[in-house]
């Protein structure tokens, strides 16, 4: 055989040296998109993990899908740029004053150098942009599901009827006193137990006011708009003597006084919400005058509960903190007004955590924690479909587990009462940014309690919370009847132009119809 034709190919062996040549050269493809896909992975996990360890540090680690792209990439972003030390505070922001200057710097709100290199954070910038969507639908399910409000009757009331404000700040009613006292916008503070009369006038709004031992207390704010300039300040007043009792409070909006050691002295527990920093105190007097101690240096303290947590005879506090960190925090009350701080419950920044109430729902002896999510001022204002009222059922070791939610956009404040007598706890849930186009009717909401232990309410809305942007929500027996009535305070001066324009309402009165005078 000559040496020709010993090495020539049949159209066979061809056919099967190309299949192999192919076979290899798919299967080098495969390899190498499956190293890709690998290292893409690997990389994704790292990147994932940088984006839990670096945002993780200051709150909760938000989802990057519960966030459109563009309020990512135009809003929060920038502002995590600057929380990371990355960018001027100033850049993109209204001109500060001198003195807001001043305690921005001094509080050290933004950090002086960078917590991480630019590379690492343009690579956890791009991630959160890759993984967030282009929209995120508000609720699938809105109409016809609330039934109309029949227990409860609405009527308006106007406080001022010379200059109607709807600027309401603040409505508290004592139970011992029968006041029912209203706070506006301009300092003023009425009382409407009969008809508004004008109880007391100070330089900011007052948020917090109630009558201790004969002795009525208040806290004015200071400055309402976000600000780090401390000018809160509690007072007494004892008839017609006004004494401050503490200044240079830092946006005080909840103040609370109770004797917590049972020594027979009163401290004060003050929710100072702050701004970019803020944290709960506690003033304690000492002699002839108040001392403050710092409880949790954390922007964003709204609420307080003081109650026996753990069954040790001692008064623990029970905390809202709406920025920062999240969450429901238990201060344990040890010896001397000393605490041990747990925070039981832990939200995403994203979710609004604004207000909360303490209940036994289940009636086993242990208090759970109904929470309000939608508090919607902040760098993602959008309708979020996460929104609404969750149930934190304790299992007795003050381990908390969410065990029931309901939808509300932009759900503010709850309260909890047996509105209707029959033996079991319903909630009343206020909106301050309700869907203006397509569901104001939702700025108040009762859900009636119809199946405790299976979650079951019935939702009731009233054509007449359209009428109002309703920022704070009080409750009792108003009228003396024996039925526990709502009361809304309106505050549309932040609402859009179209709606504040003709709404000058000031309070929406819910007279409970259950037992007829």
């Amino acid at each position: 055989m000559s040496q020709k034709n010993k090495f020539k190919l049949g159209p066979k062996k061809i056919i099967l040296f190309l299949t192999a040549i192919a076979l290899i050269v798919i299967g080098a493809i495969l390899i190498f998109s499956f190293l890709h896909k690998r290292e893409q992975r690997e990389k994704l996990v790292n990147l994932e993990n940088d984006y839990k360890v670096y945002c993780g540090s200051c709150h909760m680690v938000p989802n990057p899908a519960n966030i459109p792209k563009s309020l990512w990439k135009n809003k929060v972003l920038p502002e995590m740029a600057k929380r990371m030390g990355l960018k001027d505070y100033t850049d993109g922001s209204p001109r500060y004053s001198e003195i807001e200057k001043y305690h921005i710097e001094f509080n050290k709100a933004y950090p002086e150098v960078p917590l991480l290199d630019s590379l690492t954070w343009q690579q956890l910038h791009d991630y959160v942009i890759r993984m967030a969507p282009d929209s995120v639908p508000n609720l699938p399910v809105r109409k016809g599901r609330n039934s109309v409000l029949t227990q409860f009757e609405p009527s308006f009331k106007i406080v001022n009827k010379v200059k109607p404000s709807g600027g309401i700040v603040n409505i508290k009613f004592d139970d011992n006193t029968k006041e029912l006292l209203v706070g506006d916008v301009f300092g003023q503070l009425y009382d409407l137990k009969s008809e508004p009369d004008l109880k007391l006038v100070l330089n900011s709004p007052i948020i917090s006011s109630v009558t201790i031992d004969s002795i009525f207390f208040a806290t004015e704010i200071g400055i309402m708009n976000p600000s780090e300039v401390p000018k809160g300040v509690i007072y007494s007043v004892d008839s017609d003597t006004i004494t401050p009792l503490f200044k240079a409070l830092h946006r005080p909006v909840y103040t609370e006084i109770v004797d917590l050691n049972d020594d027979g002295k009163n401290e004060i527990i003050i929710c100072e919400f702050g701004h970019l920093t803020g944290e709960l105190s506690l003033l304690v007097k000492e002699e002839s005058v108040f001392k403050k101690r710092t409880l949790l240096a954390l922007p964003g303290s709204i609420k307080v509960d003081v109650v026996d947590m753990d069954n040790d005879g001692k008064k623990d506090i029970v905390a809202l903190f709406a920025q920062g960190r999240e969450g429901i925090y238990i201060f344990y009350q040890k010896d001397n007004l000393e605490f041990s701080v747990d925070p039981v419950v832990l939200m995403p920044p994203e979710y609004g955590s604004s207000w909360f109430s303490l209940l036994d729902y289940n009636n086993d002896g242990h208090l759970d924690i109904l929470l309000a999510n939608g508090d919607n001022a902040d760098y993602s204002r959008f309708l979020k479909p996460y929104h609404g009222v969750r149930l934190f059922i304790n299992n007795g070791k003050n381990e908390f587990t969410e065990k029931w939610f309901y939808p509300i956009n932009g759900a503010t404040r709850v309260l909890v009462d047996d509105f209707d007598m029959d033996g079991d706890f319903d909630f009343a849930v206020l909106s301050f940014f309700p869907d203006f186009e397509d569901g104001l009717e939702e700025g108040f909401v009762y859900l009636e309690n119809k199946d405790t232990t299976n979650y079951v309410f019935t939702a009731h809305t009233t054509e007449d919370a359209k009428n109002g942007n309703w920022l704070v929500m009080e409750k009792g027996d108003f009228d003396g009847d024996g039925d526990v009535d709502i009361m809304l305070g309106n505050f549309n001066m932040l609402a859009p132009n179209k709606f504040r324009s003709s709404k000058k309402n000031d309070l929406l009165f819910l007279e409970n119809k259950l037992i007829k005078k």
